[in-house]
């Protein structure tokens, strides 16, 4: 249990080191966009933007559209990775604890699947109907799919566990 407990960790400070830059990201995306005339930069005619790291002109993110849908899809596809990857350190805090099997760990567990099953929906949607880099999304939509289907499976038998748990504590 001790090995279990020491990768766990290594890995819940690893999701989260993964999580902040991508939360961050998407909350200087917004702030850029409520300062447009500031620290949004249109290239090419105003076709395309640029983003620049804060308090310098190098360019941090480049958008291939300056229309609302493609800003909010930015946004909300490197919010949510941000968000993917807090709930995953999430699942492996879970590991890390004393006893497994808790309403808590169960809780994480379907948080994370319904993420996983619900998140990529409307990207798929969008991207079907604007026939735009629809495979890429197809791929990612699945893997997220398979992802979800093995945290369901997780949180049925952890919800097993904390219910056998349970019955085991009134006998004793």
């Amino acid at each position: 249990m001790q090995k279990v407990r020491i990768l766990a960790t290594g890995l819940l400070y690893l999701s989260r080191l993964l999580a902040i830059p991508y939360l961050a990201t998407a909350l200087y995306i917004i702030i850029c966009f409520l300062f447009p005339h500031q620290l949004v930069h249109p290239v090419d005619g105003g076709q395309h933007f640029e983003l620049h790291y804060p308090f310098t002109a190098i360019a941090f993110l480049r958008g291939d559209e300056y229309r609302f849908i493609y800003i909010f899809e930015m946004f909300a596809f490197i919010g949510l990775y941000g968000v993917f990857f807090w709930m995953l350190g999430n699942i492996f805090k879970t590991f890390r604890e004393q006893k497994f099997f808790t309403t808590k760990g169960v809780r994480r567990l379907k948080v994370f699947y319904l993420l996983n099953f619900l998140a990529p929906i409307p990207f798929l949607v969008r991207h079907l109907a604007d026939n735009y880099e629809v495979a890429i999304i197809v791929i990612l939509a699945v893997l997220h799919w398979v992802l979800g289907i093995f945290a369901y499976f997780m949180a049925v038998i952890f919800s097993r566990g904390v219910q056998l748990q349970n019955e085991q504590d009134l006998i004793f």
